[in-house]
């Protein structure tokens, strides 16, 4: 038994490096991509690079639902919502990137996704959830995206060059298909490895997705954020993590709804973390309407973060 679980420990701390290494190539590749579209630095954060840093919640879920365990992918959902604001968006708070960062659409942003974020507690009230929440949850997306590929005319530059001709297309095209197709790999490698400890230990998925998992699938939205504000692009992360949050919240919980029960998640942990998701949220909506993130507000992002981890049990 003890060999089986250091292989499986082994197999679960691969995988997630292979994630957020994968992660963060694809996003890398994106960006030459992006510089093509001429979109704001607020849109690409939100409506492009959010996708692409979600694209292991995505799949966890997909992985999640085919393995029998959509408790994985919710607890995943939710823990990476509360990990995006508490520790990223804490992180560089403190560090003051923050102070004065706000603009009336990220205002616009973050109302939207506090009113998402609401919807898992209409979930728990009702104890199940019918396909056409799901279906709501991906409209609710589809708009969001849409109205912001509308938002764009500025040029922005995120690697100082500017990919012309269609061969560069070509090739910044394929590795977006090569660093995708390894995060699907390693997004079924950590389900596989992920269930296998839960089942012998009998740990309840959500806790395991909502503690362990949601940390590894945030690690490319942490490493790219701090990399966007070290070069003074803050719109760009911020855009990034509340578009982050709302694909989790609206594309992927929506996918899951549409593909597995809800009465197979376990709605007494669900009920622990959701509170988390909202305090969060509502700490940076806060904020935001406010002109900027203070390093005290971040300090309280990260205690609140360090809460959620010594409470959800």
């Amino acid at each position: 038994m003890m060999f089986e679980l250091a292989l499986y420990i082994m197999l679960l701390a691969v995988s997630l490096t292979v994630l957020a290494i994968a992660s963060q190539f694809t996003i890398k590749s994106i960006e030459d991509f992006i510089e093509l579209t001429h979109l704001s630095e607020t849109s690409v954060g939100f409506a492009l690079m959010s996708v692409m840093t979600s694209l292991p919640e995505i799949f966890v879920a997909i992985f999640s639902v085919l393995h029998g365990k959509p408790g994985f992918s919710v607890g995943d959902i939710l823990g990476s919502n509360v990990f995006n604001i508490g520790i990223v968006v804490g992180i560089m708070a403190t560090m003051g990137y923050f102070r004065k960062c706000s603009a009336e659409i990220l205002v616009e942003l973050i109302d939207i996704l506090f009113l998402s974020s609401v919807i898992p507690l209409v979930l728990l009230v009702y104890g199940k959830a019918h396909f056409l929440i799901g279906l709501a949850l991906l409209a609710i997306f589809a708009f969001s995206m849409r109205e912001m590929m509308k938002r764009k005319k500025q040029p922005i530059t995120l690697n100082g060059k500017i990919v012309k001709g269609e061969t560069g297309r070509k090739l910044v095209i394929f590795k977006i298909v090569v660093g995708t197709a390894v995060v699907i790999v390693a997004a079924e490698l950590m389900i596989a490895s992920a269930s296998n400890i839960s089942t012998m230990f009998g740990i309840a998925p959500i806790l395991i997705g909502a503690k362990l998992l949601s940390i590894g699938t945030s690690i490319p939205e942490l490493a790219l954020d701090l990399t966007a504000v070290h070069r003074g692009r803050i719109h760009l992360a911020l855009g990034d993590i509340i578009g982050s949050n709302l694909t989790n919240i609206t594309l992927v919980l929506g996918i899951l709804l549409l593909l597995s029960p809800f009465e197979a998640i376990n709605l007494t942990l669900f009920a622990e973390v959701v509170p988390f998701v909202l305090i969060t949220t509502l700490i940076l909506w806060r904020y935001l309407t406010k002109g900027g993130i203070s390093q005290i507000g971040g300090i309280a992002l990260i205690l609140t973060y360090v809460v959620f981890q010594a409470a959800i049990t």
